[in-house]
């Protein structure tokens, strides 16, 4: 497995595999006009060039020349805001998103953040569950409208780095 950021040549590409992977995952968990609508809202090609052009950073894992996994997050006053880590379906339980959230803490690291947040959709128990066993903690909720009736209802995490 490689890790690698994501440019503008490679934005049809992330946006099209960060798209269905998450309209996948999400389809269980807030129906499909959702999930489409909330991929269409973040993970288009525009939005995504607007995220590397306001400071973010979105990495992507290969293996063997496939793209199996993406996250993205960005430098925040005092704290690192990851908004992104999924791994392709046939991919999860493989160590895929530890092997991310290794290079996030490590991004982390380098920018002298001690602190890295996230939200999690209250009813996406997997990811919950998968974050506390990484060490993070809930810290608030929050509900947020995205617009079109829908709105994001999540736990914020917050997890602290070792020195």
């Amino acid at each position: 497995m490689e890790i690698l950021t994501a440019n503008k040549e490679m934005i049809k590409e992330t946006s099209d595999f960060a798209s269905e992977v998450f309209i996948d995952y999400y389809i269980p968990l807030i129906g499909e006009k959702q999930a489409r609508y909330m991929a269409d809202l973040f993970l288009s090609q525009d939005a995504i060039l607007k995220l590397i052009d306001d400071g973010a950073v979105f990495r992507l894992v290969r293996d063997e020349g496939e793209i199996i996994g993406f996250c993205e997050y960005k430098k925040e006053e005092g704290r690192l805001f990851l908004s992104k880590l999924y791994a392709r379906k046939d991919q999860r339980h493989k160590g895929v998103g530890r092997f991310m959230f290794e290079d996030v803490k490590a991004y982390a690291r380098r920018n002298g953040l001690k602190k890295i947040c996230l939200t999690v959709n209250k009813g996406n128990t997997p990811s919950y569950e998968i974050y506390l066993h990484l060490g993070f903690k809930v810290i608030d909720s929050v509900v947020n409208d995205i617009g079109q009736g829908y709105v994001m209802d999540d736990y914020i995490m917050e997890y602290t780095l070792n020195e």
